[in-house]
């Protein structure tokens, strides 16, 4: 039996309107890639690990 499980990563970017309705997918994708550069650089991926849990999972159909 498989599960998968669905995790949050948390990432921020600055933009120039209060709600954000000036971020773009590619400043999205830019600030995810950062953060995860940032992860690596500072080798935090296990401090993470510990402190994550899933919000949600499902059992996966082995075919």
């Amino acid at each position: 039996m498989k599960y998968n499980h669905a995790y949050d990563i948390c990432f921020s970017l600055e933009s120039n309107h209060e709600k954000g309705e000036d971020v773009t997918p590619d400043m999205l994708r830019t600030a995810l890639l950062n953060r995860i550069k940032d992860l690596d650089n500072a080798d935090e991926w296990g401090e993470i690990w510990s402190n994550s849990v899933p919000f949600d999972t499902y059992e996966v159909e082995e075919g």
